[in-house]
């Protein structure tokens, strides 16, 4: 079953994790990761009409757990002195990404306030939904729903504010400076 599986799903899931990426091996990558983690829980399928959306939201939090590992050792270099300073430039934060953080701080700043310390606690603080219900004493479900029309607010908001395109594998920011978030 896993082989019909792998046969019949690796291509479309090869181009929707580069089209999250941008890099064909760390797409490969992931997607073994993605097969990984297929084998270990198709037993957890109850519904096999459901098989699509399942390997999708595996892939999306593969996905999630990429730039999340990738934002680790980022964070872990940053404390690091560096002896080499011809090196140091690879491990510097792209310049270009920056003002785009101040855009999306100020745009989430912006949000309703039901859904701006929400989406903050989430997105910028990475809280767990599971731990913002419990602190702010709401559902699970409203939670999420606030995170999902904050992110989909936050999205307007950006795209009227600035310019994104990704460019190999870095980011190519414009900000029209819309938000309030002039240097």
């Amino acid at each position: 079953m896993i082989e019909k599986i792998y046969r019949e799903f690796q291509q479309q899931l090869l181009k929707f994790i580069i089209s999250k990426v941008g890099d064909l091996s760390i797409a490969e990558d992931i997607l073994q990761e993605v097969f990984i983690q297929v084998i270990k829980k198709i037993d957890t399928l109850e519904n096999k009409t459901k098989l699509t959306p399942w390997l999708y939201q595996i892939c999306r939090h593969k996905i999630i757990d990429y730039y999340r590992l990738k934002k680790l050792s980022t964070v872990c270099l940053e404390g690091t002195h560096i002896d080499d300073w011809s090196h140091a430039a690879e491990y510097d934060r792209p310049s270009e990404v920056e003002p785009l953080e101040r855009c999306v701080s100020i745009l989430i700043n912006d949000l309703p306030d039901k859904l701006s310390g929400v989406v903050h606690k989430s997105e910028l603080q990475e809280i767990k939904h599971k731990e913002i219900a419990l602190e702010q004493a709401i559902s699970l479900a409203a939670v999420k729903s606030r995170v999902r029309r904050g992110r989909l607010q936050l999205k307007e908001k950006l795209e009227a504010c600035c310019h994104i395109a990704f460019v190999g594998e870095g980011v190519d920011t414009h900000c029209q400076q819309q938000c309030g978030c002039e240097d």
